[in-house]
C-alpha cells in the first residue's frame, strides 16, 4: 500500500532565524563616535604641544598636559589633577595672545585620511582652579562656516571645587551638532569676563568623510549649570 507523501515539517524558529538576520543586515548601522583622549602622546616634561593633525583635527591654542606630573607640581594645583579623565593626559588651553579665539579644534586639510566635518558628541570640561567668590562661564561654539558659529552652548561653574563636567552636546543644547569645520571653547571668569584656562579630555566625535554643506541661521541652545558633583562614564572607540 503506497502512503500518501507527508509534507516536511517546517518549525517555527527555520522561519525566523533566517527573517532576523535579514532584518539585521538592513537595519541601518548607528556610526560609533571616536574618543580622542590624548594619552598615546608623550610628555616628558608634564606639558607638551599636540601634533598636526591629531587624528583628523587640527588643535590650535592648546597644549597637551600631565596634571599629576611632578614637573607640574608649582603650576597645577591639586584641584585639577582630575583634569585627566583618561590618565594621565587632557588638553589644555585659552584665547591667543590676541585675546581673540580660544581652544579651537577644525578639520585638517592635510589629514592622511580628510575629512571635511564630523559631528560633536560629548566631552569632559572644566575651568581650572580660580578664586572666590568668582565663577566662571565656558562657552562652545560649533562652525559649519568659517567665522559665525551656527551652534553656542555654554555652563557656568560657581566658585568651588569641581569634578570635570561631561558634556552631552544633543542632550544639553537641544541640537546635534553635525557638519562641523571647527568647535571652539573659551572660559571667562568674574563680572569682567577675564579669560581662563579650561581643561577638556575624551572628546567625542564622528567624522563624515562626505562633509556635505549644510546651511542653516546660527543657534543658541540650552545653558546649564554645574555644580561639580558629576560622576565619571566611559564611551566607545578611544584613541
Amino acid at each position: 500500500m503506497n502512503l500518501p507523501a507527508v509534507p516536511p515539517v517546517i518549525r517555527k524558529d527555520q522561519i525566523m532565524k533566517p527573517l532576523y538576520i535579514l532584518l539585521l543586515l538592513s537595519s541601518p548601522i548607528a556610526a560609533i563616535p571616536t574618543v580622542l583622549n590624548f594619552d598615546n602622546l608623550p610628555t616628558p616634561h608634564g606639558l607638551t604641544s599636540l601634533p598636526s593633525p591629531y587624528h583628523n583635527l587640527t588643535f590650535t591654542n592648546a597644549a597637551v598636559f600631565s596634571p599629576r606630573s611632578p614637573a607640574l607640581a608649582d603650576i597645577i594645583t591639586p584641584n585639577d589633577h582630575n583634569c585627566a579623565i583618561s590618565t594621565p593626559n587632557a588638553i589644555i588651553g585659552s584665547r591667543d595672545e590676541e585675546g581673540g579665539k580660544g581652544l579651537r579644534f577644525e578639520t585638517a586639510s592635510n589629514a592622511t585620511n580628510s575629512t571635511t566635518s564630523f559631528a560633536l558628541k560629548q566631552f569632559w570640561v572644566k575651568p581650572m582652579d580660580f578664586p572666590a567668590p568668582g565663577s566662571v562661564k565656558v562657552t562652545v561654539s560649533g562652525y559649519r562656516r568659517v567665522r559665525t558659529p551656527d551652534f553656542k552652548w555654554h555652563v557656568d561653574f560657581p566658585s568651588g571645587y569641581h569634578l570635570p563636567f561631561l558634556v552631552k552636546i544633543e542632550e544639553y543644547s537641544g541640537r546635534e551638532w553635525t557638519r562641523l569645520r571647527a568647535v571652539e571653547v573659551v572660559a571667562d571668569y568674574g563680572e569682567q569676563a577675564l579669560d581662563w584656562e579650561v581643561c577638556l579630555d575624551d572628546l567625542a566625535v564622528e567624522f563624515d568623510d562626505e562633509g556635505g554643506q549644510m546651511e542653516g541661521e546660527a543657534e543658541t541652545g540650552r545653558t546649564a549649570g554645574c555644580d561639580g558633583r558629576q560622576g565619571a562614564s566611559k564611551a566607545l572607540i578611544e584613541i
